[in-house]
């Protein structure tokens, strides 16, 4: 017959064919009837089961799991695009808010305070020296970032954090207010000493002695409840946000990242904001800006926190230990490896603290600072700091959000590594501007300029996600204290140190100085990558994850 031709009995060959070789073998047995059916002819009753369900439910199983793969790939990528503001949970837009309003509170306060301590009596200020209100500043700013590791273990153990944020967000509104009430007396006051002094001056008069004591005693009880309430707000504020997503929410990263520039931001409208003010209005107008923020914040917090923020009672944080037996699993570990990041982040808060100290000292007198008839206020180039953080923070989130949808994202070593690498390379374009200029020449404003934002910029690709990173890997009976100690290992003592080593400027010069703080940066920068591999393995032994995509 020709090929390709129509034969009527060729069907009924290989059907015939097909049963004498005992039919098609399928999977436990069974053989093919007719169309290439399975028939169970000679199958037991479990293989007749096994064969029914797959024949009549596998290809649905796979459809139905290709379908829920792609529903959850749907749902990720959802959920990561969707890492904006105003996607968060209201829980997260609250703490969001809270801590901007919080720190333009703070940072106009402390924008100020110095100014108003050293300013003479004429002008409403107290007539301290310099010394003296330079030192006031430097213990209170550190105690600011170094008691929340107490306010923390407080939160965790006695108060909850909605009651610890209630009691800390109260103290701080009323030691505004009392404040601006201080300053006020102080301005109308007749006294011409210093005033704001533990002890009364000699030669008071007995009808001022008791006005002079109440400011006094307004303006010490003032800083210590701003103290007191900053300590249980700071690191309660970051848990808060981090208990508002699920446990592997992706956006949680991209809100702290935006938690972060809420920070730089209220440091910059602080200082518009206060510094307009005091020059309009006077001093306390300019320290009521400050109670105004606090109060915004309280208030909103008072409305919403019930209803948007998880409760987080101090029962509920660890007092039991059987409560969460896989948080006390691997806890040494893990804050042995947040020891490591704080002891890296600490070396880079050296170097960006030089902005405050040396940076603005270097700056003021060394810097040509002239733009045509213009000399630019050294204060600006200090606001190029706030102004990078701010803009670079949203950039970073992304960025990590990208690589994260990709599984291509870097782990928070190498971002530390990163971060070190920025720092250094900022502090090492201050020791260009500065070297060739030891002399009565001038440097040019530009590369300063750039070497802060680069600084600022290296800051955000630490920072942003740090608070991650304490919030996963802290035992969670005690997040809020872990918190804190890594600020006060960080920034409190960072702070206290950049001063330290700030004496040897002078000896080393600037130029010298600046390259010998670039290559010790750089230096913890390479440790971050060659400790990498180790901690790593480690973390591993724990189930430790180190990125930041995952919770």
């Amino acid at each position: 017959m020709r090929r390709g031709a129509y034969d009527p009995g060729s069907a009924d060959r290989r059907r015939e064919s097909r049963r004498n070789r005992g039919g098609l073998q399928f999977p436990l047995g069974f053989h093919s009837g007719p169309r290439g059916v399975p028939a169970f002819g000679h199958l037991d009753a479990d293989a007749k089961a096994y064969s029914h369900d797959h024949r009549l439910l596998f290809p649905r199983t796979l459809r139905a799991r290709r379908t829920s793969l792609v529903a959850a790939g749907l749902e990720e990528a959802r959920s990561a695009a969707s890492a904006r503001p105003w996607h968060f949970p209201r829980g997260a837009q609250l703490v969001i808010g809270f801590e901007f309003c919080e720190r333009v509170g703070f940072y106009s306060m402390v924008s100020l305070l110095a100014l108003f301590l050293s300013a003479s009596r004429a002008a409403g200020g107290f007539a301290w020296e310099d010394k003296p209100a330079l030192t006031l500043l430097g213990i209170f700013s550190g105690l600011m970032y170094a008691l929340p590791v107490v306010g923390g273990w407080i939160a965790d153990r006695l108060l909850g954090h909605r009651r610890a944020l209630t009691v800390g967000g109260t103290l701080m509104f009323g030691a505004y207010l009392l404040l601006t009430a201080v300053v006020f007396m102080t301005r109308v006051s007749p006294v011409e000493a210093p005033m704001g002094l533990w002890s009364i001056p000699d030669g008071l008069p007995t009808a001022l002695r008791s006005a002079y004591v109440s400011v006094s005693a307004g303006f010490w009880i003032s800083i210590i409840a701003l103290i007191a309430g900053n300590s249980l707000i700071k690191s309660t504020l970051v848990v808060a946000l981090g208990d508002t997503f699920s446990g592997a929410d992706t956006r949680r990263e991209p809100a702290y990242a935006y938690y972060y520039a809420g920070i730089n931001l209220g440091g910059l409208v602080a200082g518009v904001a206060a510094g307009s003010v005091a020059a309009a209005n006077g001093w306390a107008p300019a320290f009521g800006v400050s109670a105004i923020a606090m109060g915004i914040a309280l208030v909103a917090y008072l409305s919403f926190g019930h209803r948007y923020l998880n409760p987080r009672a101090p029962s509920v944080q660890g007092k039991s230990a059987a409560a969460a037996p896989a948080d006390t699993a691997g806890s040494g570990v893990r804050l042995f490896i947040l020891a490591v990041f704080a002891l890296l982040l600490l070396v880079y808060s050296i170097g960006s603290f030089q902005l405050w100290g040396t940076m603005s000292l270097f700056l003021e007198r060394s810097v040509n600072r002239h733009v045509n008839a213009f000399e630019i206020p050294t204060q600006w180039f200090t606001s190029i700091e706030s102004a990078a953080l701010i803009l670079a923070a949203p950039v970073f989130a992304a960025l990590w959000g990208a690589l994260a949808r990709r599984r291509r994202e870097p782990d928070n070593l190498v971002k530390y590594a990163l971060a070190l690498f920025l720092g250094a390379a900022g502090l090492l374009l201050f020791a260009i501007a500065a070297w060739p200029h030891a002399g009565a020449t001038k440097s040019g404003w530009f590369l300063p300029a750039l070497g802060i934002w680069i600084q600022a910029t290296g800051e955000v690709a630490a920072w942003t996600v740090t608070y991650g990173l304490v919030y996963r890997l802290a035992p969670q009976r005690i997040v809020s204290a872990v918190m804190g100690a890594f600020y006060a290992m960080t920034l409190g003592l960072g702070g206290y140190l950049a001063g330290q080593v700030g004496t040897f400027a002078e000896s080393l010069g600037q130029g010298r100085y600046f390259l010998v703080l670039g290559v010790a940066t750089a230096a913890a920068g390479l440790v971050a990558l060659l400790v990498r591999p180790g901690l790593r393995a480690l973390a591993a032994t724990r189930s430790i994850d180190l990125y930041s995509r995952t919770a």
